[in-house]
């Protein structure tokens, strides 16, 4: 059985979590993750947040963190949760259990995916796919409005700037989506950091 964090303050409310039980969920999230890396992203968030294992805040924190990382940010992603969830053999029940089924769903898609989109019903099914994985992006952005403080509009001005910002440069001038992100964490140290009112209660 988990054990409940000490300190509820770090948005990792359970530790030592069973590897069976990790490993369960993240074979879940895996099955459930059609439509590509955000579809994953928001199965992700709410398995482990509905969970009570780690806060949305966390959860957004250290996908954050998962963008930075070179490669693959959903597999930084799983050995990330999977560690703070369960140390080292965490990552490795994280990291499998969100492979394996989508390694094999994988598998069998390619193998009939020739003769799938060469049958005009088979491409439309794929081509049904795609407003599916644009909804899915705009849930994960709804779910994650609760993260926005409202009450501080510079704040909140600022983060819908940066996201704006960040848009243009990636589609419009074609910018590195890595040099973007390093910008923009290196502008959020300065620009959204708390105020000194915010410091002293």
């Amino acid at each position: 059985m988990a054990g409940i964090q000490d300190k509820q303050d770090t948005g990792v409310l359970v530790s030592n979590v069973p590897l069976l039980t990790l490993l369960t969920a993240f074979l879940k999230i895996g099955v459930r993750s059609w439509g590509g890396g955000t579809a994953t992203i928001y199965v992700m968030h709410r398995e482990l947040v509905d969970r009570g294992w780690i806060t949305s805040e966390q959860f957004t924190v250290d996908f954050g963190l998962s963008r930075i990382i070179p490669g693959i940010n959903l597999l930084a992603m799983a050995v990330m949760v999977g560690y703070r969830l369960n140390g080292v053999f965490g990552s490795f029940a994280g990291i499998l259990g969100l492979m394996l089924p989508t390694s094999l769903i994988t598998l069998v898609i390619t193998l009939g995916f020739a003769g799938l989109t060469a049958n005009p019903i088979g491409e439309a099914t794929v081509r049904g796919a795609v407003p599916v994985t644009a909804a899915l992006t705009f849930a994960l952005a709804f779910d994650w409005t609760v993260l926005f403080p409202w009450r501080e509009l510079r704040v909140v001005a600022l983060m819908v700037l940066c996201a704006l910002a960040s848009f243009l440069l990636a589609a419009v001038l074609d910018v590195s989506v890595a040099f973007i992100i390093v910008g923009s964490a290196v502008a959020g140290a300065f620009l959204l950091r708390p105020s000194k009112r915010e410091k002293d209660p």
